[in-house]
């Protein structure tokens, strides 16, 4: 009888879910759909655990190293103090360094600004002189250029109209401004909520694991939850240092070698070094356009010098600080990018790493565990 019962319940199980299936392959719009607005919706949370899980390593340091001396207080009003002014520090700093950024960048930024506006004119007419002497020789390339002009004039005034007319586009992008702004400050209460309640919500998270499912699931559920907070924070950590050497070491490199904007250009690359890898290249781009506008010998020899900055980083840096941090060596880190990247993009590239250091601790653990069941030894 309970074997009959037994797969009774398979059967239903396996029916429920094949209707499901069926279902979701005959309707894939609309679960598509479903799914976006159900993202959507979450989205600010999903913001907010990002930032809160960011922000909490500045914090506990704080906490540890900064404010530890509360623990000590008789009063427990003022031991309950050290987690809010831990917050309240970690967002002073984070506010300070985007202020004192800002003070060091903007000027600079403008001042690149306002050169480009003084030599695009002169650049336009070199072009123009340029065009003139080489196109008008025969009619034919004649006919093609005042084609083009033509082209770009009427498009110029196309785009004119269309910012001058369209009310439409005018109010969706205010809308989606606004409820960008909105989005925003819901996602940073809900982080400031996570940071200071991080416990609690971590205990209740356990409770319905432990509730729900088999202990030996629960059990191993949060030993990776563990393992994947621990990689995660050591990759952030490792990330953080490697842009910071990188902005270093470019700004120096800049300065011995007299290029223009070497401040801005370092903090650029420095930001940009945050992606992993490949973020230097990212923010070469602008770099070499801010020094092409003072000297296009420069901005040759910048790149030059930035090719060979990240050949160093890339082999010796990036492996050192990051790879060891989460515990991979250089081959695997560079198979974590590759993969990441072709499957998701820029987000890949970011978590990459971490996702696939955590596979590789429980990999290798499940893999010493079976050698040494079999009682092998290599």
């Amino acid at each position: 009888m309970k074997e009959i019962n037994k797969k009774f319940k398979e059967n239903i199980l396996l029916g429920t879910y094949l209707i499901i299936l069926y279902f979701i392959l005959s309707n894939l719009k609309l679960v598509g759909s479903t799914f976006g607005n159900i993202f959507n919706i979450i989205n600010p949370f999903i913001i907010a655990f990002s930032m809160a899980f960011v922000l909490n390593l500045p914090m506990m340091f704080f906490e540890n190293k900064v404010f530890n001396f509360l623990d000590k207080e008789k009063s427990s009003f003022i031991r309950g103090l050290k987690r809010p002014l831990s917050i309240l520090a970690t967002f002073i700093t984070l506010i300070g360094l985007i202020i004192a950024l800002g003070l060091f960048v903007i000027p600079q930024l403008l001042s690149s600004v306002s050169t480009l506006l003084v030599a695009v004119p002169d650049y336009l007419k070199s072009f123009e002189g340029l065009i003139n002497q080489y196109f008008t020789s025969t009619e034919i390339l004649q006919n093609i250029y005042n084609t083009l002009m033509g082209t770009w004039k009427e498009l110029l005034q196309f785009s004119a109209n269309f910012l001058t007319t369209s009310l439409s586009g005018i109010l969706n992008t205010t809308v989606t401004i606004t409820s960008g702004i909105i989005n925003f400050i819901l996602s940073l209460v809900l982080t400031i909520y996570m940071l200071a309640s991080k416990e609690t919500l971590i205990y209740q998270l356990k409770k319905f694991l432990y509730a729900f499912t088999k202990k030996d699931f629960a059990d191993k559920t949060v030993e990776i939850g563990r393992l994947a907070n621990n990689t995660f924070s050591k990759f952030i950590t490792g990330q953080c240092v490697e842009a910071c050497i990188l902005g270093a070491l470019c700004f120096i490199g800049m300065n011995i070698f007299s290029m223009p904007y070497p401040l801005l250009i370092s903090v650029l690359i420095g930001v940009t070094a945050l992606i992993p890898v490949f973020g230097a290249f990212i923010g070469t781009i602008p770099a070499v356009f801010l020094i092409l506008i003072i000297n296009p010998i420069q901005a040759l020899w910048f790149i030059i010098f930035i090719l060979c900055l990240q050949q160093f980083e890339g082999n010796i840096i990036y492996p050192k600080v990051v790879g060891n941090s989460v515990g991979l060596s250089a081959i695997w880190v560079m198979l974590a990018m590759i993969v990441g990247g072709s499957t998701l993009g820029l987000v890949g590239m970011l978590i990459g790493i971490p996702i696939f250091s955590v596979a590789y601790q429980l990999i290798k653990e499940y893999t010493n565990k079976r050698l040494s069941n079999k009682e092998i030894k290599l």
